[in-house]
């Protein structure tokens, strides 16, 4: 049986251990005599005041009839660009997309979870250019300002539009494009205001 930590009850190496004992219905003594160690030590990783390394703990739990398993499980928590893209790809229209990447803005600013992790994975290309090539700009700005290198999925040549998307009608917020817009968001033919990203 394989004893996999993300999905068993036990919290730390001793309760695991604990649990793939009693599951094994051996006493601290029996499985010290099958893991060739004492009962003392067997007891004190029980009750947390040692801490096994990872090879110990393994013929630990193999002398017990259990391998130790480990998964890796996507944190729910982090809202990434590459989620964001499958929404903006089924989004009704530009308002509504728009909507989204400035909810996504906001919950980067204060979710707390780090940069990298919301940018690293390549969003997938939502079927329009546009909102391409302004995820790109998006993470190359957000790893601009937090002085980290940008992930390299954003140099790729369909972030880049062919002309100018002026994301804003109004002669007014144009003019103040023309001005404002960040770098990453220019070289990427994406006129949109910094004030108006901040503002998101």
């Amino acid at each position: 049986m394989i004893y996999d930590p993300v999905y068993s009850d036990a919290s730390s190496a001793g309760a695991l251990l604990r649990e793939a004992r009693n599951a094994a219905g051996l006493s601290q003594r029996q499985l010290a005599q099958l893991a060739d160690t004492s009962q003392s030590a067997i007891s004190a990783y029980e009750a947390g005041a040692r801490e096994p390394t990872l090879p110990v703990l393994e013929r630990m739990l193999t002398a017990t009839g259990h391998r130790l398993g480990v998964s890796l499980v996507a944190d729910p928590g982090p809202f990434r660009l590459a989620d964001l893209a499958g929404q903006l790809a089924v989004a009704s229209d530009d308002r509504r997309r728009m909507r989204l990447v400035f909810e996504f803005l906001r919950a980067a600013d204060e979710d707390g979870h780090s940069l990298l992790l919301l940018v690293a994975g390549e969003p997938a290309l939502t079927g329009h250019a546009r909102f391409d090539a302004l995820l790109a700009a998006i993470a190359e700005d957000l790893c601009v300002h937090a002085g980290v290198a940008p992930p390299a999925w954003v140099h790729g040549r369909h972030r880049f539009l062919d002309g100018f998307w002026w994301v804003s009608d109004l002669p007014s917020a144009r003019a103040r494009a023309l001005v404002h817009t960040p770098a990453s968001y220019r070289r990427r033919g994406v006129m949109l205001d910094r004030h108006d990203l901040g503002a998101a």
